[in-house]
């Protein structure tokens, strides 16, 4: 759970830093999981620096990463910030190449699409010259969302010269920030890793549907013609309660088909 502090912070700026969330085990699980779990996806492909790679890491092959979603350090700050009813979508692992752009993951158009709550961790330090995220502090809110996105084209600064938060980060260490967020990075290596836990707000009321089922459609094209999620996941053999609340959201917003 966040601190009344944190949480203040975050409601007003969109993002937090938490430092030394994962223990040191841990840290060697995820490297371990990272490193196998993107090799299988891509494995007709290996990675060489020319594009990013990414996988979505919720089978048997990588279950810290598939209960990742399930870790109370994890959920309930989600839930604390988007209510008890969110429900996650993804844990998965990256490898970038280059800079990334100034760019909000969703739109700030609650008709246009949903929005949440993203939990990224690296594996490796960054800081401001080797790829650390950067953010815009309260442009996950109007008027600041749209007036960057009526003006950042215009300006065409280059990412470093553009005022921002830089999100140091060390291995251990999350950064949450909310998915309307104008972020970027610039200066990483080739290949540095970094990976995500994402949960959505449950929709409360009719105008908010369109969005989310604009964005479920949206996601399951982005890995068709395999499944978003993954069929071992959705299986819960461990029979968790918590994951078959989310399961029955996913199926209900279009994330997955309904089962015959």
């Amino acid at each position: 759970m966040l601190t009344q502090a944190q949480y203040q912070f975050f409601q007003t700026f969109g993002f937090v830093v938490l430092r030394q969330v994962f223990t040191k085990s841990e840290l060697l699980t995820i490297d371990r999981e990272f490193e196998a779990g993107l090799n299988a996806a891509h494995a007709d492909k290996p990675f060489d620096g020319t594009e990013r790679h990414g996988a979505i890491l919720t089978g048997a092959d990588t279950p810290f990463f598939a209960h990742l979603p399930e870790d109370p350090r994890f959920y309930e700050i989600a839930e604390q910030l988007y209510g008890e009813d969110c429900f996650t979508i993804t844990s998965d692992a990256n490898r970038y190449v280059g800079d990334t752009r100034w760019h909000p993951d969703h739109h700030n158009d609650v008709q246009r699409d949903c929005y949440g709550i993203k939990f990224a961790y690296y594996l490796d330090p960054v800081d401001a010259d080797t790829g650390a995220l950067r953010v815009i502090p309260g442009s996950h809110r109007d008027p600041l969302h749209t007036d960057i996105q009526d003006r950042i084209k215009e300006l065409d600064l280059p990412i470093r010269d553009q005022p921002c938060h830089i999100c140091q980060s060390a291995p251990g260490d999350l950064v949450a920030f909310d998915v309307r967020l104008w972020h970027a990075s610039c200066g990483g290596a080739t290949g540095r890793r970094m990976c995500t836990v994402v949960y959505y707000k449950n929709p409360h009321s009719p105008e908010e549907e369109p969005g989310m089922r604009w964005r479920a459609d949206n996601c399951v094209q982005a890995t068709a013609p395999r499944p978003f999620v993954n069929p071992h996941w959705a299986a819960n053999p461990e029979g968790s309660a918590r994951r078959a609340a989310w399961l029955e959201k996913l199926r209900y917003w279009g994330f997955m088909e309904e089962p015959t």
